[in-house]
């Protein structure tokens, strides 16, 4: 891991930690996928500015510490994203392409590069409008950077059965692979439908539920409220692209909890697993 010098302001005087390979993925990311919303033509804007935060911000992704940081926005005049797409556009291998025309994880790698580097992603969008991203990186020297955690480092299952919900089969593997690295037995369902079944023939098969908020026929919340009938001592954590105080507030009512943003990653769903199990017993 290095230090990259970059032009900010028209001066070649800011550094972000990281290195050329990373920032490279993050920016063409973002341009090629602002370059194909904008199949019909338009403007695409990429700008750099150092902006020194006095106080903690919450972002739509991230939160910044008060520091120095290096803001890069990427900018469109595209169609927008939709409320659908936006909740769910970080997620690993969630796509709006064509088979055959990508994976779905340039945005997911962004995200993970970011998060790494001590960052925080802005989203603004309007339909019809376009898209504004922006990314906050911390000067270097600026901010702590965060302790790498390893999987050994985290709070760890001791075996206990989880039931994972998501009607995108990628992101139910992709889940089932992260728990089980983190010690539990994962059992995955791709219908809200599906798992509710499996959950009424058996109430104490698992010991925890995990689950999405947007999905057909059974929403996450409307899940988790038919599960806590059967059974209401089971702990319920929901997960959602985007999070705010009407979710929470919904979640919450219904007995779930905990609320994770997405995409998952280890270091952000262990602690609150661990301690959804602990709370429930």
């Amino acid at each position: 891991m290095g230090v990259e010098n970059l032009v900010v302001d028209g001066q070649r005087d800011a550094a972000v930690v990281g290195d050329a390979t990373q920032l490279h993925q993050v920016v063409m990311n973002l341009c090629t996928n602002a370059a194909h919303a904008m199949e019909h033509g338009g403007v695409l804007t990429v700008a750099i500015h150092h902006v020194e935060i006095p106080e903690r911000r919450l972002l739509s992704h991230g939160t910044l510490s008060p520091c120095l940081y290096i803001r890069l926005v990427v900018s469109d005049t595209g169609p927008g994203i939709p409320p659908t797409v936006l909740e769910r556009m970080f997620d690993p291998f969630f796509t709006t392409k064509g088979a055959g025309e990508g994976t779905g994880l340039g945005l997911s790698l962004v995200h993970s590069i970011v998060a790494d580097l001590g960052g925080a992603i802005d989203v603004a969008t309007k339909v019809g409008e376009g898209t504004i991203f922006a990314i906050w990186l911390p000067v270097a020297g600026q901010a702590a950077r965060p302790v790498a955690e390893t999987v050994r480092d985290l709070p760890r299952g001791n075996g206990e059965a989880v039931m994972i919900v998501d009607d995108e089969r990628s992101l139910v593997m992709f889940a089932e692979e992260t728990l089980a690295e983190l010690g539990y037995e994962p059992t995955g369902f791709d219908s809200s439908v599906d798992a509710l079944q499996a959950f009424s023939a058996d109430p104490r098969r698992f010991d925890l539920v995990l689950t999405d908020e947007t999905m057909p026929d059974l929403s996450g919340t409307e899940l988790a409220r038919e599960i806590r009938r059967l059974r209401p001592d089971i702990p319920i954590v929901l997960m959602s692209g985007y999070s705010g105080a009407q979710l929470t507030e919904r979640a919450h009512a219904v007995g779930v909890s905990d609320v994770l943003r997405k995409p998952l990653v280890s270091r952000n769903i262990a602690e609150p697993l661990a301690r959804a199990l602990a709370a429930g017993r």
